[in-house]
This record gives structure tokens, sequence and C-alpha cells, in this order.
């Protein structure tokens, strides 16, 4: 009896669990201090689109949005950020752009990254942005397509 009322219970709490998509956001393996994992390594994103300045933000700076843990380095970037996030956010999950073109979740890399648009992308590496440069309009609408295709499956199972 024991365990059917155990097994009853498991089933309960594992559907009433939300169901998360896998990878929707590139983050760090562990979690941060405020206890989601951390995205975009860590780098003040408010800076790196308003200043070209990839740099690192400080935990006692930083928002969860969306499930993950963003890092700031002031106050300042951190109100912008909660303001608005959309304007600060990378396209793809914080993946590389180019990656998600050829439906692939690589790493993004902030110190490789271009703002074009009013939209921040990130890189895998210099090969990767060089690629994205050839054509950013045409790249970037591949990607967005591809986007909507992979956002929910696993980094694994591409």
């Amino acid at each position: 009896m024991k365990t059917i009322v155990f097994t009853a219970l498991a089933a309960a709490i594992a559907l009433s669990t939300p169901a998360f998509a896998a990878d929707e956001i590139n983050v760090s393996n562990g979690t941060s201090a405020a206890g989601a994992p951390l995205a975009a390594h860590g780098v003040d994103l408010v800076a790196l689109v308003n200043d070209g300045n990839p740099v690192e933000g400080f935990a006692t700076h930083s928002a969860t949005y969306e499930g993950a843990s963003y890092y700031f380095t002031t106050a300042v970037n951190l109100e912008a950020f909660e303001a608005n996030p959309a304007a600060y956010l990378p396209q793809h999950g914080g993946f590389c752009s180019f990656g998600v073109s050829v439906s692939k979740k690589f790493d993004g890399d902030p110190d490789q990254y271009l703002v074009a648009d009013g939209k921040l992308y990130l890189f895998l590496n210099a090969e990767t942005r060089a690629a994205f440069l050839k054509d950013v309009p045409a790249t970037a609408k591949t990607a967005d397509e591809q986007w909507a295709n992979i956002k929910s499956i696993a980094v694994g199972e591409l």
C-alpha cells in the first residue's frame, strides 16, 4: 500500500512540474549565486550593447530572466536590463547565430559579437563571425527561421 501511495505521489509531483524545453538559453554548467545557471559567460550585456565592451559583470549586480542569471558591472546597467531585457538579450538564446543558421547550437562567445539593427548576435569564434558578416541580413533571416525549428531541441540531439 505504501508503494502505491508513494508512486501516485511521485507521479503527481512529476506531472505538476512545468515542462521546460531543452537548451533554449546558452548557459554555463552549475548555478549562479541567484540559483539559476549563468548566461552570456557572465558578461555585462548592457556594456556590450551600449559600449562595445565585453566586460564581466558581478554577482552583486545580477538579474534572473527566463530561468537564467545575467551579471552586470553596475547597478545602472542592471536597472537598464531589468527595464528592457529584449534590448540586450542575445539573439538565438545566446548560442552562436551562425551555428543556428546551419541548425546547430554552438557556444556563443561574448568576445565574438555583432550588434546589427539593434540586435545582439554572439558567435563561436572569429571564423563563424566572419561567415555571418558575409551577408548579415540573409544569414540572420536563416538563423531566425532555423531557431524556430531547433529552439526546443537539446544540444546533443542536433
